[in-house]
């Protein structure tokens, strides 16, 4: 089944997580047993449930990919249906914040190394402190 939502890119959120009602929407059972994981959140610990779901980037619906969601076991009142976190997000796309002209660009990573002048991560460790190593090394 196929859905809009809207969602929030969170850099501090380690994990992509929806509520209840895109779960509802999607078709997804959320199981009634005890709860995968839970999340903390708003000042609170909610229980959430993995499963697999594809993403899809409007209006780029060609871009598709296949990953880990949390979501929510219990309705939340948010004025938005997710949170695109860490992993299942940003382990997948670059993304570049414009403050000033409040847009934000979400890309391929290839795209974005293409861009640079130089690797940022190399010369990082080359310059100040060998010991730090990027994500996901």
């Amino acid at each position: 089944m196929e859905g809009q939502v809207r969602a929030l890119i969170d850099t501090g959120s380690p994990r992509t997580l929806f509520g209840r009602g895109v779960a509802d929407m999607l078709g997804i059972d959320l199981a009634s047993g005890p709860a995968a994981s839970t999340a903390l959140m708003l000042g609170g610990r909610w229980d959430v449930d993995l499963h697999y779901v594809t993403l899809t980037l409007p209006p780029f619906n060609d871009i598709s990919w296949e990953t880990e969601v949390d979501f929510f076991r219990d309705a939340l009142e948010l004025p938005f249906e997710g949170l695109l976190g860490t992993q299942g997000f940003l382990d997948h796309w670059v993304v570049s914040f414009d403050y000033y002209g409040s847009q934000f660009v979400v890309e391929e990573r290839e795209s974005f190394a293409q861009r640079l002048p130089v690797d940022v991560a190399k010369e990082f460790l080359e310059r100040y402190d060998s010991e730090w190593a990027p994500p996901g090394t």
